[in-house]
């Protein structure tokens, strides 16, 4: 979470001088103040710092989609949940938007504002759906001959904001890595943006991979994107015939030796990739292995996946007050519920 935003990055200092003062001097009381006007402030420079991290995934997706689909494509929101009470009942809504909604509201809002169209009835009460994922689907016009199916984008990082600038205050990642209590905690804190790319087979998962890492900035198919002029592409400031994006690592669980592969059967070619300082995953996978990710999703697993990570932080709080005063504190910022609260030793006030 690199923020380059003046009032988040004065704000989030302050909150890490604040942490420094408290752990150098762990007996003293702490006392934190906030002015209404700087909160409604860092609430906006937060949304417009993730819009802007979820347009640079937007703008990669049409890059992408552009290179590996033929001709146009829909946009469609996809959300999954289960029917609220009876968890063996998922359900996929999806929707078709336009680039303009895509790259106007942040992928969670957009998600829960389509969830907010629907009523579930249970009893006698109509009671609202809940979301567990969501995602955008690039579907082509009409047919071709690509191999490819889809590309779809998710934005992988928690819901919960509060929740990341947290982590990224207490170094969370290095702190569950360290200890041997936490280390199995460590898969569920990462935080990146994905993009998957469903081709038809498995063959063709092979080329499509191999064709990304020959991208150069200044691809040929980009051509196509003319329709996209509303949108001011991230200036890259390199040579031309350099490669689009800078994979930072790759594993192959498509091909490689069965011993190897995921216990669930996932199967897809996984890697990290650098574009605009930003780093976000790819995978290119057959189309089984999403209508399988679909149904995960959807299901247990899903749910188990999200149960443990709450426990992680949770434990964490338990063993550092100190992290779960300053969670509940960016919970009450980010939930713009301005309420003064205290702990054991600190305390936030609100004028």
């Amino acid at each position: 979470m690199a923020m380059h935003d003046p009032i988040l990055h004065r704000f989030i200092s302050f909150l890490a001088d604040k942490k420094a003062e408290q752990e150098a001097n762990p007996g003293r009381h702490l006392r934190i103040e906030l002015e209404r006007d700087l909160i409604l402030s860092v609430r906006e420079s937060f949304r417009q710092n993730i819009l802007d991290g979820e347009r640079h995934l937007h703008i990669l997706s049409h890059l992408l989609s552009s290179i590996v689909l033929q001709g146009e494509c829909e946009l469609h929101s996809n959300v999954i949940g289960v029917l609220p009470g009876d968890e063996d009942r998922p359900f996929l809504i999806r929707e078709r938007i336009t680039r303009e909604t895509l790259f106007s509201v942040m992928d969670i809002d957009l998600g829960n504002q389509m969830l907010d169209n629907f009523r579930y009835k249970r009893g006698l009460d109509w009671v609202p759906l809940e979301l567990s994922a969501n995602f955008i689907e690039y579907l082509p016009i009409g047919r071709h001959d690509t191999g490819v199916n889809r590309l779809t984008s998710r934005v992988k990082a928690e819901e919960e904001l509060w929740n990341k600038v947290t982590d990224e205050l207490f170094m969370i990642d290095q702190l569950v890595s360290s200890d041997k209590h936490l280390r199995h905690y460590s898969k569920f804190v990462k935080d990146i943006f994905g993009i998957k790319i469903v081709c038809d087979d498995d063959a063709t998962c092979l080329k499509i991979h191999e064709k990304l890492q020959g991208v150069t900035v200044a691809g040929k198919d980009w051509e196509k994107l003319d329709e996209l002029t509303f949108v001011a592409l991230p200036a890259n400031g390199r040579s031309p015939t350099d490669p689009l994006l800078e994979f930072i690592e790759t594993k192959n669980y498509l091909t490689c030796d069965p011993s190897e592969r995921k216990k669930t059967g996932w199967r897809a070619i996984k890697s990290v990739a650098k574009w605009h300082d930003r780093l976000f995953e790819i995978q290119v996978q057959p189309l089984g292995n999403y209508y399988l990710e679909i149904d995960h999703m959807a299901g247990p697993s899903h749910r188990s996946f999200k149960l443990n990570r709450d426990s992680m932080r949770d434990e964490v709080a338990r063993r550092i007050p100190l992290y779960g005063f300053y969670r509940d504190l960016l919970k009450m910022l980010f939930m713009e519920t301005d309420v003064s609260f205290e702990c054991e030793n600190a305390s936030v006030v609100i004028r």
